[in-house]
């Protein structure tokens, strides 16, 4: 549960580890029947017992294969607690979105969301709104995963 849905969705409550092992049992069941691979990510539970495989979002495999690219074996740190994804950095800006999906971790107030928008400028280097003599730029240390032939 992300703390941004606290705001956005209050309805909605936190599961119990009894019902995530009957929804995991059933989505599990339901994979089987039709031949659907299933893994989770970030998982704080095994479900390997109902077929769910215990992985990642975008771990180098997953991305290797979705693009035919090869990448070195790098070992990584996962974004949180039983992360198996890799290193990532978020692109983009938060409260920008004016879609209004209430499941998005990345706005927590639509009027703020409302107003960056409107700031958009397709000649600006920045996703909303324009660089001041006041900014700091600061050069992100980023490293390539690919494997060098």
């Amino acid at each position: 549960m992300y703390k941004k849905l606290e705001v956005n969705m209050p309805e909605l409550e936190r599961i119990s580890s009894e019902d995530m092992d009957q929804l995991a049992q059933r989505f599990g069941a339901i994979a089987s029947k039709y031949g659907i691979y299933t893994q989770t990510c970030g998982p704080s539970e095994d479900y390997s017992n109902y077929g769910i495989h215990a992985s990642g979002c975008m771990t180098l495999e997953i991305l290797g294969n979705a693009n035919e690219t090869e990448f070195r074996n790098l070992k990584h740190k996962g974004m949180r607690a039983g992360c198996n994804c890799i290193e990532s950095r978020d692109i983009g800006a938060y409260d920008t979105c004016v879609s209004g999906c209430k499941y998005c971790y990345a706005n927590k107030s639509p009027k703020a969301a409302s107003e960056n928008y409107k700031l958009q400028d397709p000649n600006s280097p920045l996703l909303f709104g324009h660089l001041k003599t006041t900014d700091i730029l600061q050069q992100g240390a980023q490293r390539s995963f690919l494997k060098k032939n």
